[in-house]
């Protein structure tokens, strides 16, 4: 078990890494050993940034100014800024990601300003046509028009072929957990969830302009054929039509912090120390 810094959780080259406002730290789960820091500060409340893992990447979105960095295998990291127009401005979600090829990558920014091309290579950022998109990755723009609607995305897998979505409601009585397939256009479950789920941020419980819409107060993942879904303080494994396989509740005067898939039989988790809010507990935990 790692005892850190309170942070985000993510995962590169199937080992823990746990990002603070200051730095960028790779463990060692067996042992708890730090293999790797690297300092690098982060101006803005990291209750505001998205997280996910991508081919051997961590992308992390900063949703206040929509700049988005991605950090290497060797925990080098590089910082992508769309531009001016983007100051200040609301995002209504997450950015979604496709390869092209190995070095190029086409990011959906899921709103007016389209897709971009990021070369991996060079961190060349230039605008992309929504025709070549359809004609070069059109399971990419089938995606788009099935988001419009009243759905966030918790968790995709590592190309956007599978999206664990929560679906909502304009007066917040609906909360209902499915998987899309993009590259059928389908959706292959969808459930009422366990408990229900506010549209807030999942870290501090607060609404403002840059979150609304783009949080759901509940983390998730697919692990082989199970749905992990994480509320603040209950983690529930369940099946493809929403039955509940196992529960874990958070410590007594804790509360989860982050989950993330580890292997096909574990996820990893972090949960606040109960005795120091600003430190937290980094573990695995078994599905089956």
């Amino acid at each position: 078990m790692i005892h850190t810094a309170k942070g985000l959780l993510s995962i590169l080259g199937n080992t823990p890494v746990t990002i603070t406002n200051n730095a960028i730290t790779r463990w060692s789960l067996g042992d708890a050993s730090i293999i790797q820091t690297v300092n690098y500060t982060f101006k803005e409340d990291l209750n505001n940034y998205d997280v996910r893992q991508k081919d051997g990447r961590i992308f992390i979105t900063d949703l206040q100014n929509a700049d988005l960095y991605y950090i290497e295998d060797d925990l080098s990291i590089q910082k992508i800024v769309f531009g001016d127009r983007y100051e200040d401005r609301k995002v209504p979600n997450t950015y979604l990601f496709k390869n092209l090829n190995s070095e190029d990558l086409i990011i959906d920014t899921r709103d007016s300003y389209g897709y971009y091309l990021l070369n991996l290579k060079s961190s060349k950022l230039i605008k992309y046509s929504s025709i070549l998109v359809l004609k070069n990755t059109p399971s990419l723009s089938r995606v788009y028009n099935f988001f419009i609607g009243h759905y966030n995305t918790l968790y995709m897998t590592n190309d956007s072929e599978m999206i664990l979505y929560h679906e909502f409601d304009h007066d917040e009585t609906k909360s209902e957990i499915g998987i899309y397939l993009s590259a059928e256009e389908k959706m292959i479950t969808q459930f009422e969830a366990p408990e229900p789920i506010d549209r807030v941020n999942f870290y501090n419980n607060l609404i403002d302009k840059y979150n609304t819409g783009a949080y759901s107060n509940v983390k998730g993942c697919l692990v082989g054929d199970k749905i992990i879904l994480c509320y603040q303080h209950m983690l529930y494994v369940l099946d493809y039509n929403g039955n509940i396989i196992k529960a874990r509740p958070a410590t007594e005067n804790s509360r989860y912090w982050g989950v993330e898939k580890l292997n096909d039989n574990q996820v990893l988790l972090s949960e606040l120390d109960p005795t120091d809010s600003e430190k937290m507990f980094v573990f695995d935990y078994s599905i089956d």
